[in-house]
């Protein structure tokens, strides 16, 4: 069942304010530090705060008037690294201070946009350019909540001693409304020409606290994800929602979990391998 928006509204915030109060405990030290290869915490604290400055108004008002979605120097999927350096190069020098306030700014523009919606609207076909096919306005929002605990997790690799990992902060509730959101949005970010041969299904098994299952099936060039467990699937995955997220965000090596059982994998292991291809979202 999809999720109304009383219940987006609600999880939304609370994502927001989470990261909020988190961030605020980070040093100037920390904020220098490198978080991944490409980018240090406050880059991709500033890249949160650009991404959502130029789409998360513009898109659900595109798509509300039947317009395309649009986003200016944004020329295809492949040149998405391209133009996130663009943007981020526009507010990659502004004190934390003021990133911190425009973050908080932005996303609550967000969340006032979307008190204004409808159901019906929010269920209006809408696209972005970022994606593989048009979804609905309400993918829009959930694009713009799953960025919070995104690159929470990955500023959070320079502090793990004063940030808690996402999953283990949150409420069984809010951790079964991000894991479902992940699988259910995974189908606009599929890469078809990756998977054009493909007829296969998958099981995700996501074990504890918040879990759940949800089977993902790829066909004709397409992905589709169904709530529950599948009568028969080709590969099975099956783990605790901390790991999925540390799996998909490379934070857990994947060889590695699996020989030591983090992650139990059935069927034909080497379509687990694919995922990351199939999905893949750049910074």
């Amino acid at each position: 069942m999809k999720p109304t928006k009383e219940q987006i509204k609600q999880y939304y915030g609370q994502a927001l304010q989470r990261c909020l109060d988190s961030y605020a405990r980070l040093d100037d030290k920390e904020w220098k530090k490198k978080a991944s290869d490409r980018w240090t915490a406050k880059d991709y604290l500033a890249h949160l705060v650009i991404t959502q400055e130029e789409q998360g108004t513009r898109l659900p008002q595109q798509a509300l008037a039947g317009e395309p979605g649009q986003l200016p120097g944004f020329d295809g999927r492949e040149a998405i690294n391209d133009y996130n350096e663009q943007m981020l190069a526009k507010v990659r020098d502004l004190p934390v201070a003021e990133l911190m306030g425009r973050l908080k700014a932005a996303f609550e523009e967000s969340l006032r946009t979307l008190e204004g919606f409808s159901e019906a609207d929010l269920d209006k076909p809408a696209s972005n350019p970022e994606w593989d096919r048009p979804g609905t306005v309400r993918d829009l929002f959930f694009a713009s909540y799953l960025h919070l605990p995104g690159h929470y997790q990955d500023i959070r690799r320079v502090a793990k001693k004063k940030l808690p990992h996402w999953m283990e902060a949150g409420t069984p509730e809010e951790v079964h409304f991000q894991l479902d959101r992940i699988f259910h949005f995974m189908p606009l970010v599929f890469w078809p020409d990756r998977g054009a041969d493909m007829n296969v299904t998958y099981a995700f098994n996501m074990e504890g606290a918040g879990g759940g299952q949800w089977a993902l099936r790829i066909g004709d060039g397409k992905a589709e994800t169904e709530d529950g467990a599948p009568e028969s699937f080709d590969m099975e995955l099956r783990t605790k929602p901390q790991l999925w997220i540390d799996l998909s965000n490379n934070d857990l090596n994947p060889m590695w979990a699996i020989t030591t059982r983090k992650v139990h994998l059935g069927g034909n292991a080497g379509l687990a391998m694919k995922l990351g291809t199939l999905f893949q979202v750049s910074e």
